[in-house]
């Protein structure tokens, strides 16, 4: 799915922010940070273009999507940042810090999920967002969570080596 914005020629590369924690989800729903990079790690082994960025490591939490934008922006001030999120986010970008500020000084790239509404993004009041026109995978971090704890596979789900990694340290149960 990530290949298609790189193939388009829409981005040059894809950097990549485990966050360490999203204010808009309960905290104790996430593993540790070691085993959240680990498999973000493994899950890039062999894409080209993709990148791991670990900037939000060292800003203040609760941090805020406009504070990591802002922070890659200063730290590479030469780079055109666009920040990309599923149709699932836009539906509820309203409720994110300074969404605004977000759709003023940034671009936005919206992927489209099944199960949400296709976007429609008016190009007048928001000329820094487009949306992506991309194959939809039926896929999220809920349903891998869910289906490992009840011991079913996740193999069509993660790459290989972030199942195994999954399996070998009892991941999810």
């Amino acid at each position: 799915a990530i290949d298609v914005m790189l193939e388009k020629g829409i981005v040059d590369e894809i950097w990549l922010i485990r966050s360490p924690q999203n204010p808009l989800k309960a905290s104790n729903t996430l593993l540790s940070d070691d085993h959240r990079a680990m498999m973000l790690q493994l899950a890039i082994e062999g894409h080209r273009g993709l990148k791991i960025c670990k900037i939000e490591d060292d800003l203040p939490k609760p941090n805020y999507t406009i504070n990591t934008l802002r922070a890659l922006q200063a730290n590479n001030p030469d780079t055109e940042f666009y920040l990309i999120i599923g149709a699932d986010n836009w539906d509820i970008f309203d409720k994110w810090r300074d969404w605004e500020s977000i759709l003023s000084d940034f671009h936005l790239i919206i992927y489209p999920r099944p199960g949400s509404t296709f976007p429609v993004v008016d190009k007048e009041k928001y000329p820094n967002v487009q949306v992506v026109d991309a194959p939809q995978y039926d896929i999220s971090s809920t349903e891998i969570r869910d289906r490992r704890a009840k011991r079913q596979t996740i193999k069509h789900l993660v790459s290989p080596n972030v199942d195994l990694y999954i399996k070998a340290n009892k991941l999810y149960k």
